[in-house]
């Protein structure tokens, strides 16, 4: 009776210490991304950011005093943007995002400064494409929007994900670095994400996301 009682409190004690080093709550914010994409010849396809908007849950789990680790699992809006004076072209990818992130905590008073490296895997749930002509400065199929990179944002019925030429890869791959300020239960997060796999099927294009990210979270515990 005495080692069941001992066996108990100490079983109750390691879960309750446990329960005091996990925390789990949500996240909202925006991320600024782009594709990086570089022909066959050595020539980078000239492109602009496009802002999206990212969601989910996080967890953390303090290991040490000084170091975490943790996940946010949730969508993530991808993809670039191509604007000039013949047209705007959109590729907007939404992917459920799955990172694991490692932080390393440093404590200033009452607030928690953490850097933070995070190898993550995605997989592409939506997507689309849109070309949009500036007609009104330049007469339709008076320019050739092959030449400025627009003729992989064409509506012809081709899919976003696939083998085809101008379609993408569902599954991406990369790290990401960032910069967390945790106060009482929220925390601000910086962090930049960069894909190792080449998201494009076509031989003679490489391409890989890259996004900025900025959101804020709440911790129920």
């Amino acid at each position: 009776m005495k080692k069941t009682i001992i066996f108990l409190l100490v079983a109750f004690l390691c879960n309750f210490s446990f329960a005091q080093k996990f925390h789990y709550g949500i996240y909202a914010g925006t991320g600024i991304a782009t594709i990086i994409e570089r022909t066959e010849w050595g020539g980078d396809v000239e492109k602009s950011m496009r802002f999206g908007y990212q969601l989910g849950g996080t967890i953390e789990y303090d290991v040490l005093s000084f170091l975490s680790v943790g996940t946010d699992i949730g969508f993530l809006q991808k993809g670039d943007k191509i604007k000039d004076q013949f047209a705007t072209s959109k590729a907007s990818l939404g992917y459920l995002d799955i990172p694991l992130i490692i932080g390393f905590k440093m404590p200033i008073g009452n607030v928690h400064i953490t850097g933070s490296v995070a190898p993550y895997t995605s997989l592409a749930v939506v997507g689309s494409k849109k070309l949009v002509m500036h007609t009104e400065v330049t007469p339709e199929f008076e320019w050739n929007f092959y030449e400025n990179g627009h003729d992989a944002y064409v509506d012809d019925g081709t899919p976003v994900f696939g083998d085809e030429f101008y379609s993408y890869n569902r599954f991406d791959s990369g790290v990401s670095f960032g910069v967390k300020v945790n106060y009482l239960k929220y925390r601000l997060n910086l962090s930049y994400s960069r894909g190792f796999v080449d998201i494009r099927p076509n031989e003679s294009i490489t391409a890989y996301n890259s996004v900025f990210n900025l959101t804020l979270a709440y911790f129920f515990r």
